[in-house]
């Protein structure tokens, strides 16, 4: 008989399942919002995001802590984010363009400098304000897509500049976290290539 690799036997658990459940939901809640019904759309967008909080919880009250839960937990993330900034974007003629680049600039660099470390068994480890960023970005877009939907009524607009503030927070926070891995890759740096 032969034994289950380390992959899939991490892949099955719960945690990791939840995890990537967020990608799923996300697709769903997409296509809910535009081809179907935009309040159910957004209700299936919190569930995903919450998932966020659930995959964690679940990780360590269970003792499912894995390497493989970190790197969907961050990929699972990236898309949720990414997804969100691309379609506030086209769904606003004002909305500040830039931002989204300004975004995939800080998302790039943080890759880039952790994939390299990654080569060297460091690792640059994810800090509160990263933690932050996510959910910022995450949680600021029901405001922004309750706006486009017409949910909140004569706060429409007042929801999507609560939801424009709370993206724009979230870039801010993960730039300073950015920040804080690129002196993280530094000192990496300093060891292994002197």
């Amino acid at each position: 008989m032969s034994e289950i690799s380390a992959f899939k036997r991490d892949l099955r658990k719960l945690p990791n399942l939840i995890t990537l459940s967020r990608i799923v939901l996300v697709c769903v809640a997409l296509y809910l919002y535009f081809r179907v019904d935009a309040r159910l759309g957004l209700v299936i967008g919190t569930i995903a995001g919450l998932t966020d909080l659930v995959d964690g919880m679940v990780a360590r009250a269970t003792g499912q802590v894995s390497r493989l839960g970190e790197v969907l937990d961050q990929f699972s993330d990236l898309v949720f984010e990414t997804w969100v900034l691309f379609l506030v974007a086209g769904q606003s003629p004002g909305y500040p363009q830039a931002l989204v680049l300004v975004y995939l600039l800080r998302e790039f660099w943080v890759v880039t400098i952790r994939r390299f470390m990654a080569e060297y068994r460091i690792n640059i480890a994810s800090n509160f304000l990263g933690k932050l960023k996510t959910n910022f970005l995450m949680y600021s877009c029901i405001p922004a897509f309750g706006a486009f939907a017409g949910i909140w009524g004569p706060l429409n607009e007042f929801a999507w500049y609560l939801g424009l503030f709370g993206m724009c927070f979230g870039i801010l926070c993960g730039y300073i976290a950015a920040w804080d891995y690129t002196r993280q890759f530094m000192r990496g740096y300093d060891e292994v290539c002197r």
